[in-house]
């Protein structure tokens, strides 16, 4: 299926917030999306929450022979996996251009970088190596892709531990988690990737969501280690007016920093798991099962929508009396729960289609009120009694209509 069409009407609102300094979720320009990481039951298994764009990695091992080219060291692939229920414009069981892209990229920041040490995945030189397979599956499509699957990878990769292996001169054996540890992998520094999206204004935004990565022209991902080494570099673009200089040299720096602090992230995440994987303490873990949330009113729920306001925050001074009556006659108020962000709360008590209390021929309203009230006929006991008589239980469908004397309303 094609991917479903942007209107002008998007496109336009999105630029033009963009070029004001503000996005639809009420981030700024430079920030990113918050970072949750779970890890499963097995070694190297992990899933990446990056706002609501979601990725599930996992590292597996064995044993194969290795190349003819570098016979002493071990192998590594990366492979992800788009699937239907992503996108409706992506297919299971091929492999689309991004996927093909992304795997690309991430073998770029992670294998040809050199952040892991194949010799000691060596067993025996020119004979038996470790063959580590990453495979990542997107499973929730938010965009920036590309920067959570490098999330998943590396985070699976720090947490991975492999068999221990002892070699007895042809042959080799394979110890399970039970008679010894598994060992981790060594990894010389630990890169990930920083991706931005630039306008047609010329401003650009960190961490793009999937309706800014349609709207934009130009797309840089940068992939940075935790010592502010560029370890790859990837720009896209669909205009010819804007440059990969341009774009480098007004964000490097932020990409830096937000590299640091994310790997600082993963690092803890990864430490405190083992930690408490070794110490048998699952207790605090932030495991699968912590994403879920089951047997509650709030399991279907979904975030809410952040409102903008350019005003958030400044107090005025107002006088009490007008204070009051203000209060009074608002039927909405407004709650804070984050910086830079409100939502919208309706007042029960007052909200549209409930209704207010009767007011009609209220004794205690005032003589103007009662003014508005206009009596059109006063039927008298007699004419009451006649009305009684009327026969209204036949099958006939007919409907009897009397007309009033105005002498009637007279007397």
């Amino acid at each position: 299926m094609k991917e479903s069409l942007l209107t002008n009407c998007e496109r336009n609102f999105v630029n033009k917030a963009v070029e004001q300094g503000t996005r639809l979720d009420g981030r700024n320009l430079l920030e990113a999306r918050p970072v949750k990481i779970y890890f499963g039951s097995n070694w190297g298994s992990c899933m990446v929450l990056l706002g609501q764009t979601r990725a599930v990695a996992q590292v597996t091992c064995d044993i194969q022979q290795p190349k003819t080219s570098r016979p002493n060291e071990g192998m590594l692939h990366i492979n992800v996996e788009l699937n239907a229920l992503v996108a409706q414009n992506f297919d299971s069981g091929t492999q689309s251009e991004l996927s093909v892209l992304i795997s690309r990229q991430l073998e770029k920041c992670f294998k040809d970088s050199k952040c892991i040490d194949l010799e000691s995945l060596c067993i025996i030189a020119d004979k038996m190596v470790w063959n580590l397979r990453v495979d990542i599956n997107i499973i929730n499509h938010d965009g920036n892709l590309i920067d959570c699957a490098s999330i998943a990878t590396l985070a699976a990769l720090a947490h991975f531990h492999r068999p221990d292996v002892t070699s007895t001169g042809e042959t080799i054996i394979i110890h399970p988690f039970c008679e010894k540890d598994p060992l981790p992998l060594t990894l010389y520094h630990y890169p990930v990737c920083v991706s931005f999206i630039t306008f047609e204004s010329g401003n650009t935004v960190m961490d793009p969501t999937y309706i800014e990565e349609r709207v934009g022209v130009a797309q840089l991902t940068l992939g940075i280690n935790s010592y502010r080494e560029l370890c790859c570099l990837h720009f896209n673009y669909w205009t010819k007016t804007m440059t990969v200089q341009d774009v480098i040299s007004a964000v490097s720096s932020y990409a830096a920093n937000y590299a640091t602090e994310l790997v600082q992230q993963i690092k803890e995440a990864v430490t405190y798991d083992v930690e408490a994987r070794y110490k048998k303490d699952d207790r605090n873990t932030h495991r699968f099962k912590e994403c879920i949330t089951m047997k509650k009113l709030t399991t279907m729920n979904s975030e809410s929508i952040s409102i903008k306001l350019s005003k958030w925050g400044k107090t005025e001074t107002v006088e009490p009396d007008v204070q009051m009556e203000e209060e009074e006659n608002n039927k909405c108020k407004i709650i804070k729960p984050g910086e830079g962000s409100a939502e919208l709360i309706m007042d029960a008590s007052k909200s549209f289609g409930d209704g207010g209390p009767n007011t009609w021929n209220n004794t205690e309203s005032s003589e103007e009120e009662s003014s508005d009230i206009e009596i059109t006929a006063e039927i008298k006991n007699e004419e009451k009694k006649v009305m009684d008589d009327i026969d209204l239980g036949g099958d006939s469908e007919e409907e009897i209509t009397g007309v009033l004397d105005s002498t009637l309303l007279m007397q």
